[in-house]
């Protein structure tokens, strides 16, 4: 009953870009008695690396004996997932008393000019209302998408963390790396601390809008930085280094160097909100909360004997990021590519990077009404290699083949798109 609801909203309404969304989550919000107000929220933002950093400061925060709440979207098994307390999915008995409480108030809004909220609206509203109702003592908070616009957007964090700054939803957030850089800088506030790894073009747009919200602003390799001291399929290590701080042999288990980089923005963060005297965290909470982060479908590992990695990566600086990682843990060995790709992502940048790694490759496609054909994907692929390539519908039936027809020393990598690596995920921990 409570999902038939929520989807029963529309996920897109069409005036994204005047505000209107945004209007009617403070209206609502207003109508609720102003519960976000009542709650404490970090708010990450950033192309790719959100939900890896919004895990890094979750599990350092409950090390540390915070009950934390975490907000993160898309959901990776299921839909109760997205909305998590110290690494609990949401009850969905606990989520329909919420939304008894909400929908009179929507019902009321609806037949207002501000018109029936979307989907993720609603869900975002959902959310508030359940870890105030459970009592977090912080909610780590991730953009849906951008930032100025988000619904995410109608809260005032602690501090705010902009995590980088790709190219990716181009019809909506703008054709160039400033266009949709001055979109993520809309979630800095007045005042509030920002963070951030972007780099030029999009470092001047972010710090323009600091200095316009008077918001202190701390950047990677300026004002603090990390330094990689060992990595390998079990994980990696790394010593940090602030203007008032200094870590040495800092672990974590995910891999690739991106990862670093995103844990080194969530210890900056912790760092400064301590100093600042909230949230105070111990040394050993801090370390402990880095090395016990999981975070499914980033460069996860699935299954052994064959290896088994599952990567979201679904835009051109992920898989940027993804092939990196590949070049320095893979020694040269090759995988069997398993890839579903959503329609607007089929871009040679996506691909590209991807693909010299494939010593063969099954075209699937995740259940989404997004999710370009095999065939499209296919024919796309066909232009770009000469490898072997064969095409498999369904998500589950694609990762068997590619996993039942693979040696024990075989690699098979599973990637494309979030949605991809749900199916993909539910596979692989259905079969046990």
């Amino acid at each position: 009953m409570l999902l038939e609801w929520i989807s029963s909203f529309p996920r897109f309404d069409g005036r994204w870009g005047i505000k209107l969304g945004l209007e009617r989550m403070e209206a609502l919000l207003e109508r609720l008695g102003n519960p976000h107000r009542q709650m404490r929220f970090l708010h990450v933002a950033g192309t790719n690396g959100k939900g890896s950093t919004c895990a890094y400061l979750a599990s350092i925060y409950q090390q540390a004996g915070y009950r934390v709440g975490r907000y993160t979207s898309p959901y990776i098994m299921h839909f109760y997932d997205r909305i998590s307390i110290n690494g609990r999915d949401a009850e969905e008995e606990k989520l329909a008393v919420c939304a008894e409480k909400l929908k009179p108030h929507i019902r009321e809004i609806s037949e207002t000019e501000l018109g029936q909220p979307t989907e993720f609206e609603v869900i975002t509203l959902l959310a508030i209302l359940y870890f105030l109702e459970q009592k977090t003592d912080l909610v780590v908070w991730e953009t849906g998408l951008g930032g100025r616009l988000d619904a995410t957007n109608v809260v005032t964090p602690l501090i705010s963390i902009i995590t980088n700054v790709g190219l990716d939803h181009v019809l909506l957030l703008g054709p160039t790396i400033e266009a949709i850089a001055a979109e993520k800088a809309g979630i800095v506030k007045n005042g509030i601390p920002v963070i951030t790894a972007a780099v030029s073009p999009a470092l001047e747009v972010i710090a323009e809008r600091a200095k316009e919200a008077q918001a202190p602003l701390f950047v990677l390799s300026r004002d603090f930085t990390y330094n990689r001291l060992r990595y390998s399929l079990a994980g990696q290590a790394f010593d940090f280094r602030s203007a008032n701080s200094e870590f040495k042999q800092l672990e974590i288990a995910m891999l690739g160097e991106h990862q670093c980089q995103n844990a080194a923005l969530a210890v900056q963060a912790v760092l400064l909100l301590a100093k600042n005297g909230q949230l105070p965290v111990s040394e050993q909470a801090l370390r402990e909360g880095l090395q016990n982060t999981r975070w499914p479908g980033r460069l996860e590992i699935a299954g052994q004997q064959p290896l088994v990695l599952l990567d979201g990566a679904h835009n051109p600086h992920g898989a940027d990021a993804l092939a990196n990682a590949l070049g320095e843990l893979l020694e040269g060995r090759k995988v069997r590519l398993v890839i579903g790709i959503l329609q607007d992502k089929l871009l040679p940048g996506v691909v590209d990077p991807i693909l010299p790694f494939a010593e063969s490759i099954v075209v699937t496609a995740p259940n989404t009404p997004r999710a370009a054909t095999v065939q499209e994907v296919a024919a796309f692929l066909r232009e770009r290699t000469d490898v072997p390539l064969r095409q498999i519908a369904r998500v589950a039936d694609a990762v068997k083949d590619a996993v039942d027809s693979a040696k024990p020393e075989h690699i098979v990598l599973v990637t494309g798109s979030l949605y991809t690596i749900s199916e993909a995920r539910q596979f692989v921990c259905g079969k046990g």
